[in-house]
């Protein structure tokens, strides 16, 4: 009988969570049975609450770990207190609030003003993966139940960069050239307009940049419609890569211009292959660039985007220092170590046992 369950939306390493989820179970100290939310829900299941009742009541936990709120973690959240599990610890990774772009905005309401406070309730505990998470109103009215958070955790690679000059030559670009990197999925809301519109005020043929986007999503073109116009900088989408390795071994910076954030792999991995990062003052940005390694820019502004861009790829030294820092910074605070720590000593909190 295992004293913790895993929960999950979505499937191994695809997405935040279930990346940091997959990584945590390879690197945890004891085994932990996991029950995977493979999609939406399409609104309340019973169907799915009936599945997780079962698979629950078949392993028995002490204590079942939800990882998400509304649809992400609802289902799970309420088929535990169901089945009579003593702790719900449900950890938050984002909110349907925080949904900007137009598309259904009865459905988004629902799930923010209804479910994510249903699940919050439901919970016996709850923690953040960040500091802003914890400070927010919605989490506060629960805050009786709240506990430090756990920041994730990201692979710190070996020193050099063995596919840089392979995946250049696979764009075609040249080794003059400076590239920034951007990884996410494609929407509006990760602040690609506001990258276009920056990279316009820097296109100039003294400008010797590249863009590197990877990422999946914009099934319609709409956000590479949003770079066409470019004539002097290079803008290459790659696509969704489940190793996203090689592309950051060929960036010599990172651009980040989300609209909403709460801890971010993909700019804690950046980070951790010394890249220097361009990002907004935003959610959990803030408080990893305040430990170094990057600049922040307001949301929405490519003014001051353009000109942290201007700035960085004209101070070479300025550029290798931040990616150094950034390294740092992410082995001293986001290691894989230091999540799986972090949450093992919150399940022994919770199940009254040393850590």
């Amino acid at each position: 009988m295992p004293d913790v369950l895993q929960h999950c939306f979505g499937s191994p390493s695809t997405g935040g969570p279930a990346t940091a989820l997959t990584r945590f179970l390879e690197h945890a100290s004891g085994s932990y049975p996991t029950m995977w939310q493979p999609g939406p829900a399409g609104g309340v299941s019973l169907g799915l609450i009936r599945d997780f009742m079962r698979q629950i009541r078949a392993q028995r936990p002490r204590l079942v770990h939800v990882r998400g709120l509304g649809n992400e973690g609802f289902h799970a959240a309420l088929a535990a207190r169901l089945a009579g599990v003593p702790h719900v610890l449900v950890s938050i990774h984002g909110s349907h609030r925080d949904l900007q772009q137009p598309g259904n905005r009865m459905r988004r309401a629902v799930v923010a003003h209804g479910l994510e406070p249903a699940t919050l309730s439901l919970a016996t505990a709850i923690t953040t993966v960040c500091e802003y998470a914890a400070r927010r109103d919605f989490i506060q009215r629960h805050r009786a139940k709240l506990l430090p958070p756990v920041p994730n955790g990201v692979p710190l690679p070996p020193p050099g960069r063995p596919h840089r000059a392979a995946v250049r030559a696979e764009l075609g670009i040249g080794d003059e050239r400076i590239v920034a990197g951007c990884v996410s999925r494609l929407t509006l809301e990760k602040g690609y307009g506001d990258l276009a519109a920056a990279l316009v005020r820097l296109d100039a043929p003294g400008i010797p940049l590249d863009l590197v986007v990877v990422g999946g999503g914009d099934d319609d073109g709409s956000i590479r419609a949003l770079f066409a116009g470019l004539r002097h900088i290079g803008v290459h989408f790659v696509g969704h890569q489940r190793d996203v390795a090689p592309f950051l071994e060929a960036a010599d910076l990172f651009v980040f211009p989300t609209w909403s954030e709460n801890l971010s792999n993909a700019l804690l991995e950046a980070m951790s292959h010394g890249l220097p990062v361009i990002t907004t003052d935003v959610g959990g940005n803030t408080e990893v660039i305040a430990r170094g390694g990057g600049i922040l820019v307001p949301s929405h502004d490519p003014e001051r985007l353009a000109a942290a861009i201007r700035e960085l790829i004209g101070d070479p030294d300025h550029m290798q220092a931040l990616g150094q820092a950034a390294r740092v910074n992410v082995e001293q605070h986001y290691s894989i170590t230091a999540m799986v720590e972090g949450w093992e000593r919150t399940y022994a909190l919770l199940l009254g046992r040393q850590a």
